[in-house]
């Protein structure tokens, strides 16, 4: 799948033979109605789904609730051409936090809808951070989208208190890199090295790195609102991990060109939610980091998943710090590192070419003194 799917009441999946089936399917005395279904990210998807629900209960979904209601509000945003344009992996993350507003607020009215009752929904995800702030941006779209077509008259996600997550997106040291390629479980490792390497977002390389967008050695991936491939080189430790997930899936005649290449011990595709359980699982498993974000020692290096971004950035300006005239300086850490803003990008090539600078101007300095005859010298 190109993004891991939460489906709704009624609906079932199937696969069979790579391919996926959808329904909606109810057991009422005994007696099983299924209805195929489309796609749950289709267009078709939502018309499809009211219509069966309408063919087994003789109601479609919110039909006795008020059309200004939150549940109202939230499934006309979810026919909206807003939500349709959104890339898939958004509409999945779009999906999760209209699901909340309904199961929290559905019957109140939209306009009921206040700050404080948006704060207690976002302090209730408190202990996951990011989660916290990704359904609270995802709310407030909604609640934008829905102000202009009469639901409100203004966001109450404008004054909500965020708390500032856990953690850093700081490079990784190498001590804490070679622990966790040298000593981490295999399945972990493989995806680790592939983010090292392709510097691209966990979802991308766990749900869109397959054969399908792999050519000749590059990976063509979609990124950004557009959608558009950028061409992503795969290094040839990348290339290896790749054939041997792609020999296994041989072994067991699970070959598909969009299933993701990636897996799990099991063998199986990763879900993005199930691979951050094992991934936490693991870093403190390997002493990288304390049961509770509570027992993180002051100025403790906090490893993070997207941290390995940003040392596949330091890792490329540095090298390019070496000789700027020689490898393109700037531009060529904007090029390399396309994901990245122009103000990022600029951010690590400073900083390396500052690095680099400051090592080579010790050469310059003279011997200062007399060096003491005990410096070096580690005999008792």
């Amino acid at each position: 799948m190109a993004a891991e799917l939460r489906l709704e009441k009624y609906v079932q999946r199937k696969l069979r033979r790579g391919k996926e089936f959808f329904y909606f399917r109810v057991v009422q005395a005994g007696k099983e109605t299924r209805l195929p279904l489309p796609h749950p990210f289709s267009s078709e998807y939502r018309k499809s789904y009211d219509n069966a629900h309408l063919s087994v209960f003789g109601t479609t979904p919110g039909e006795l609730q008020s059309n200004t209601s939150v549940f109202a509000m939230v499934r006309e945003h979810l026919v909206s051409q807003r939500y349709l344009n959104l890339p898939k992996q958004s509409q999945y993350m779009r999906g999760l936090a209209a699901e909340l507003m309904q199961e929290r607020w559905g019957k109140f009215e939209a306009t009921a809808i206040r700050p404080v009752h948006v704060q207690a929904l976002y302090d209730s995800l408190s202990d996951r951070p990011a989660t916290a702030n990704r359904r609270l941006d995802d709310i407030s779209a909604i609640f934008g989208w829905a102000m202009p077509r009469g639901f409100v008259d203004t966001n109450p996600c404008s004054k909500v208190e965020r708390i500032k997550g856990h953690g850093s997106y700081e490079p990784w040291p190498e001590a804490e890199l070679n622990e966790l390629i040298n000593n981490g479980k295999r399945e972990i490792v493989k995806v680790a090295l592939v983010a090292i390497y392709t510097s691209q977002r966990r979802g991308d390389v766990l749900l869109k790195l397959y054969d399908e967008k792999i050519i000749s050695g590059t990976w063509y991936l979609g990124q950004g609102k557009t959608g558009n491939d950028v061409p992503v080189p795969l290094h040839p430790v990348v290339l290896s991990i790749l054939d041997s997930e792609r020999a296994e899936s041989r072994r067991k005649g699970l070959e598909d060109p969009r299933r993701p290449l990636l897996t799990n011990s099991r063998g199986r595709t990763w879900t993005t939610s199930g691979f951050g359980a094992s991934w936490r699982k693991e870093l403190i498993r390997l002493g990288l980091r304390p049961e509770r974000n509570e027992d993180y020692e002051q100025g403790q290096f906090e490893p993070t998943f997207h941290g390995l971004r940003h040392t596949n950035a330091t890792m490329i300006a540095n090298a390019v710090a070496r000789n700027p005239e020689v490898f393109g300086g700037i531009t060529r850490v904007k090029s390399m590192l396309g994901h990245l803003s122009e103000k990022m990008a600029k951010h690590y090539a400073r900083r390396a070419e500052a690095e680099a600078m400051n090592a080579e101007t010790l050469l310059l300095l003279p011997e200062i003194g007399n060096t003491p005859s005990w410096i070096g010298n580690h005999e008792e």
